[in-house]
């Protein structure tokens, strides 16, 4: 029997290969309905996500899988995404998109920018010493001022120097001068960065893909079951029902630092070593509005301190069928250390301040749902720590026939691609482990 610990998309991803091959399995899911933080509710009319997620795919095989799901349409959305900066909306990315800020702003962004690339080419690129070094070099001083920095420390909580940068391999474009002067002109690109287009099913939320990929999994995703204690001597997991069932192999997608934590039979550097990870934990508020004001695109990136939220978003602009005819359905999120407290009341009322103020509640307009949902963990922090702890885990549960997977599992920046293809992984390696 292989276990499977998760039923977000990483989880079902790995089971479904298993049903495929024909191997033995069950997943347990601590909450009532699988997909994770994919989950999505109906609330007063109105349809939310657990937060903002669309499915980018660069992957021409897993979109047509994807697409083939029965019973789940998909519409192709070309990403209107903005920044938002002292009062003033462009389109993202901010680094191709220039023109329309202050000229001085704009010469001084220029200027610096073709300073780090003269620079890089007599003196070579050495690699950065932290993120924050990354990012001054990638992109110069005044656009690091401008919007990098802010907006990085804003949603990560920390100095940026304390940070490693290898998540921004894939996440951050870096343009050339003529792209960044060309943006200066206002001939800038739309389309930079890994998620320009995405799919967004046409009914139910992003929601409706764990649900389409759990049909066939009938049966074998048992919910309301949370693995309390793993017994890796003994191969044994015991479920919050009081459950305690054996495993030939098993596939966590769950968090790295509570996979170690509930671990026995181990190493003590397994616990010592998931100690050590951080993570920053998200609120995200989801509203429903009758009568909303404005909001132009998907979603904005608001690096202002003067607004609680990092990023915001309408997701009735994505699909209106999340929201009643004439209405809007929004999201922000805000960002906070693990372990701190959290007066969810209180942020909820900065929030829809926020909301009015950037305009998208307007003075006609009726709040007529609020769902706030804490997401712990949010993101993954990159910092030394995780460098030389994430790979000794998962180099000793292997060991031990324990696959981690997902973007919580492997302890990683992964969107819910990578995240699909994470778990087809670790569903082969538990299938060929001899233990």
């Amino acid at each position: 029997m292989i276990l499977v610990l998760g039923a977000g998309v990483a989880g079902l991803a790995a089971a479904e290969t298993l049903r495929r091959a024909g191997r033995e399995f069950l997943v347990l899911e601590k909450e009532d309905a699988p997909g994770g933080w994919c989950r999505s509710s109906l609330v007063g009319g109105y349809r939310f996500d657990m937060s903002g997620h669309f499915l980018h795919t660069a992957d021409p095989v897993l979109r047509t899988e994807l697409q083939a799901l029965p019973g789940l349409g998909w519409s192709k959305v070309t990403r209107r995404a903005r920044v938002f900066l002292e009062g003033r909306l462009t389109p993202f990315p901010f680094q191709v998109n220039l023109h329309g800020h202050d000229a001085a702003l704009v010469g001084r962004c220029l200027k610096d920018f073709a300073a780090e690339r003269i620079r890089e080419a007599l003196s070579g690129s050495a690699p950065p010493a932290n993120l924050a070094e990354w990012f001054e070099r990638r992109f110069g001083a005044a656009m690091c001022r401008a919007f990098f920095s802010p907006y990085n420390r804003k949603m990560w909580r920390r100095p940026l120097s304390s940070m490693t940068y290898e998540w921004t391999d894939w996440s951050v474009p870096v343009p050339t001068f003529d792209e960044v002067l060309a943006g200066a002109r206002g001939e800038g690109r739309r389309d930079g960065g890994y998620n320009a287009t995405f799919l967004y099913p046409r009914r139910g939320g992003i929601g409706a893909l764990p649900a389409a990929m759990a049909v066939p999994l009938s049966g074998r995703v048992r919910t309301r079951a949370e693995a309390l204690s793993i017994d890796l001597r003994h191969k044994t997991v015991t479920t919050s029902a009081g459950d305690t069932i054996p495993f030939s192999a098993l596939i966590s997608t769950i968090p790295l630092p509570e996979l170690a934590r509930r671990s026995r039979g181990g190493a003590a550097s397994i616990g010592e070593a998931g100690r050590r990870l951080s993570w920053i934990k998200v609120l995200a508020l989801n509203v429903g509005v009758r009568h909303p004001g404005r909001f132009d695109g998907h979603w904005h990136y608001v690096p202002g301190g003067d607004f609680p939220f990092f990023r915001v978003g309408c997701l009735s602009n994505v699909s209106p069928r999340v929201a009643p005819k004439g209405c809007a359905s929004y999201f922000a999120e805000k960002s906070f250390r693990a372990g701190s407290r959290l007066d969810v009341e209180k942020e909820t009322g900065a929030m829809l301040d926020g909301l009015a103020r950037l305009g998208a509640i307007g003075s006609r307009s009726v709040v007529e749902a609020v769902s706030p949902v804490v997401l712990d963990p949010g993101y993954v922090v990159f910092d030394r720590a995780r460098q030389e702890a994430v790979p000794r885990l998962r180099s000793a549960f292997a060991r031990r026939g324990v696959f981690t997977a997902g973007r919580y599992g492997a302890w990683d920046y992964f969107g819910m691609e990578k995240s699909i293809a994470d778990g087809r992984r670790a569903a082969k390696e538990a299938a060929s482990f001899r233990g």
